[in-house]
């Protein structure tokens, strides 16, 4: 086995980690901690972080240096006002869709705690939104009212909602598929052979009017951070 590539993803609700070398996945964790980073160290691996949430106990592990930032060399421009501010996940979900296909226009979506929703313009990245996630829109509406209930997701139930917590849900639900949906129209508008890359925690169902190349890619922070690794390794 050749050099080993450790990247790490401190998200908003777990930590996950995947080992991959020469190219080729050899582990995943999730969750990965002290532990399984010190096992690593003994075999002098590569680390590279991506930190949009906290884990206190695994950095104070890690070097400043193994922590991705808007100044690490990447295979990408960001195309961005205020990237010191851009997520780290964001950046490289870019650099994972880039990878897989460095000429296309990619859309990618990442539907967790919250929505996000980036636009690749081949090697460009020109930015994107942010927006609440499912459960953040219904506990939002569950604690800013006196009389909706917090109500479970179900994607299942249509429009129009027969009782309270139907119309929660569809309001939920099927209200994040339809914002999506109108971004990738108005995107489609502007650019042939668009791409959609999703790498959302929560299973998305697309409409039938979305006819791109769709690829689900869940560790796409992982792929992502180590192309990043590859490609300053050949620098």
């Amino acid at each position: 086995m050749g050099k080993v590539n450790v990247c790490i993803d401190i998200g908003n609700t777990s930590t996950k980690a995947a080992a991959y070398s020469q190219g080729e996945l050899i582990a995943y964790h999730k969750p990965f901690g002290v532990e399984q980073l010190n096992d690593y160290r003994k075999q002098d691996a590569t680390i590279l972080v991506s930190a949009s949430g906290k884990h206190p106990e695994l950095e104070a592990y890690l070097e400043p240096s193994e922590f991705l930032t808007h100044e690490t060399a990447l295979p990408i421009e960001l195309n961005y006002d205020t990237p010191h501010t851009l997520g780290r996940d964001r950046i490289a979900t870019a650099v994972g869709a880039f990878a897989i296909d460095a000429n296309a226009h990619w859309v990618i979506i990442d539907l967790g705690t919250c929505l996000t929703l980036d636009f690749l313009d081949k090697s460009r990245f020109m930015g994107g939104l942010i927006s609440p996630g499912v459960q953040m829109r219904f506990k939002a509406m569950n604690v800013y009212t006196a009389g909706l209930p917090l109500v479970e997701q179900d994607y299942t139930i249509s429009f129009p909602g027969k009782s309270t917590e139907q119309s929660l849900q569809v309001g939920v639900c099927q209200s994040i598929g339809y914002e999506i949906e109108g971004y990738i129209r108005q995107l489609n508008e502007r650019y042939r052979g668009l791409k959609i890359v999703d790498c959302s925690s929560i299973k998305l169902h697309f409409g039938k009017e979305v006819k791109n190349e769709i690829f689900a890619r869940q560790n796409l922070v992982l792929e992502g951070l180590n192309h990043i690794i590859e490609y300053n390794a050949k620098k």
